[in-house]
């Protein structure tokens, strides 16, 4: 059920508009920051060009802006405190293909390189069969060299690999002259990221870049070093992240959801090396916010649904929309403790929703691309929208905007209605007494009855787990007999084990010989038995060795009676009842032998 509010009553100002064309961004390559430590939060965009213009980070100081170049295409902007230093002026980090690009005071201020991965064995063996006669290179070599190579997975080679399967035969042996064998390495590059809190939950708290990489690596930095903290990896799965939330604090307890292109929400804790798969969606995921205080996550998918998990993977809810989603954001009302989250939609309306009820919306000229909620200017409460059009857009919150949801307003008729209780009888009463009289010994009754139900269970559960092998149907159709040869000290016990079942073979059993070791010595304890058709047979023979002693001499004169106990067991699960047990009664020696 959706509550719908008043969605009539504007709560915003409008305080900005620009259009321009020239803008084109996409989620996670925009943040708000006091990017000069003097309380006015900036809008920072990455400006995406993918054509000969090279790209731009524009950045809005209240109506006014400023740009200027970036060294390649971006693809994540961040920014976080590198220290405690007065003033606090935050560093701002923009990832560029493999590179992360730190900037402070609006000057570049340092430059971090992702780790390089090793190539594929088998590529490295083949570049070393060239780099063996590096000097004297022949058409034969470098057909060999594009052979091993194109039976590689392309995505997979190094860079140099891959530049070789790309160019043209005769600029080959160019390219080997100018590299050596560690050149051949695959080098990935950053598809998003976030910060981690280092110390508290404080908004200004020094925090930790968080960097995922294509080939679903997590690494999280030291934010003044830039050395790697910690490094793992997304899932046991090839995955791709694409969009990465981090909650808690480094130095205590940390958890950092991991949105994949396959469609995976994973969840990485502290101390963890991998990553574990805890959502799968059946669609692709746009994005996603993690609700604070109840950890919610709110996921939107691109078949027009909102759904709500909790931290463990369990589905809550879920709401169909009537138009596809483009973006979402989280929205935080500190004043009035209130935490909700913006859904912007391809026909221009950013709806805002309180769990799954709609509790305000406002419309812009375009479909909205990227929209952001938080301090902007001195303003503490502003919602900041980018369209893929280029429009920048600013509205400020009025401060007597309240989003409480009715409890009653708007709710069908028949929830109104109480439940038509029975009126109280005179057999009620008396059980109402007697249960407030002997509730001490109801409640232990209760107990013992529910741990007697539990009892029966894990019996039902024993006996099932007994009797799920299919090889337990073979039961009724086994038949075992024994011949013993011999008069003393020494037996010959020949078994024949038939399988009497016309339609099913019998494989992966053995049979098992128990004796007491003071009494005999079988030549062979365990035999495996092969397998055994429909309506066939199979003999066994083992030797078997009495141990005569004093003791034993005076108990067969007292008539004792020695066995062998046989047994047929499952041979992938013998810890299971066995197929068939028997006994075989040994004659007693003839003393004159001893």
């Amino acid at each position: 059920m959706m509550l719908f509010m008043d969605l009539k009553i504007s709560r915003w100002l409008e305080a900005f508009y620009e259009q321009n064309n020239d803008l084109i961004t996409l989620p996670g390559n925009a943040v708000l920051s006091d990017i000069n430590g003097d309380g006015n939060y900036n809008l920072i965009i990455n400006d995406i060009k993918l054509d000969k213009n090279r790209s731009r980070m524009r950045i809005y100081k209240g109506t006014s802006s400023s740009d200027f170049p970036l060294p390649d295409v971006p693809n994540s902007i961040i920014s976080f405190y590198t220290d405690e230093l007065e003033p606090r002026i935050p560093a701002i980090a923009v990832a560029c293909g493999c590179s992360l690009y730190i900037y402070k005071n609006n000057k570049p201020f340092y430059k971090f390189q992702l780790p390089k991965c090793q190539g594929l064995p088998e590529e490295i063996d083949a570049w070393k069969k060239v780099f063996d006669v590096k000097a004297d290179i022949s058409d034969q070599i470098v057909d060999e060299l594009v052979k091993d190579l194109s039976a590689l997975p392309f995505q997979s080679l190094a860079n140099r690999s891959q530049e070789v399967l790309t160019t043209n035969k005769s600029r080959i042996p160019d390219i080997v002259k100018r590299i050596n064998v560690n050149d051949i390495s695959k080098e990935y590059p950053i598809t998003c990221m976030d910060t981690l809190n280092r110390n508290s939950n404080d908004k200004d708290d020094v925090s930790c870049p968080v960097i995922a990489t294509e080939a679903g690596n997590i690494y999280i930095l030291d934010p003044q070093t830039f050395n790697i903290l910690h490094q793992a990896n997304t899932d046991r799965t090839k995955v791709i992240p694409f969009s990465i939330k981090a909650t808690g604090t480094f130095n205590v307890d940390f958890r950092i959801m991991i949105a994949c292109r396959q469609g995976h929400i994973c969840v990485l804790r502290r101390n963890w090396l991998e990553g574990k798969n805890i959502i799968q969606m059946n669609s692709n995921i746009v994005d996603f916010v993690i609700l604070p205080e109840d950890n919610f996550i709110v996921v939107a998918t691109t078949d027009k649904m909102i759904n709500c998990f909790t931290k463990r993977g369990q589905r809550l809810w879920s709401v169909k929309l009537s138009q596809t989603i483009t973006c979402l954001c989280l929205v935080q009302i500190g004043h009035i403790r209130v935490n909700l989250y913006g859904v912007g939609l391809d026909n221009g309306l950013i709806q805002l929703y309180q769990g799954r009820n709609i509790v305000d919306q406002t419309t812009v000229s375009d479909v909205p691309s990227v929209i952001l909620f938080g301090p902007l200017g001195q303003e503490e409460h502003a919602l900041s929208i980018i369209t893929k059009a280029g429009t920048v857009i600013f509205r400020i919150l009025k401060r007597t905007a309240d989003f409480s949801v009715p409890n009653t307003e708007n709710v069908p008729q028949f929830q109104t209605k109480p439940l038509p209780l029975p009126k109280r009888s005179k057999l009620f009463l008396e059980h109402s007494m007697r249960e407030r009289e002997s509730a001490v010994d109801i409640h232990q009754s209760f107990q013992k009855d529910l741990l007697k139900l539990r009892l029966d269970v894990a019996k039902s559960l024993l006996q099932y787990k007994s009797n799920e092998n299919e090889i337990a149907n073979f039961k009724g159709y086994l038949k075992l007999s024994a011949q013993v040869l011999g008069i003393g000290t020494k037996f010959t016990v020949i078994f024949t084990l038939e399988n009497l079942d016309s339609t099913k073979p019998l494989n992966g059993v053995s049979m098992v010989l128990h004796v007491k070791p003071y009494n005999y010595i079988c030549s062979k304890n365990r035999v495996l038995i092969p397998l055994l058709l429909p309506v066939s047979s199979y003999k066994v023979k083992v030797g078997i060795q009495e141990v005569i002693h004093e003791d034993q001499i005076h108990a067969s004169k007292m008539g004792e009676v020695c066995v062998i106990r046989i047994f047929i067991i499952h041979e992938n699960n013998p810890q299971t009842q066995p197929l068939l047990a028997a006994t075989v009664t040994m004659p007693m020696s003839d003393n004159s032998l001893v």
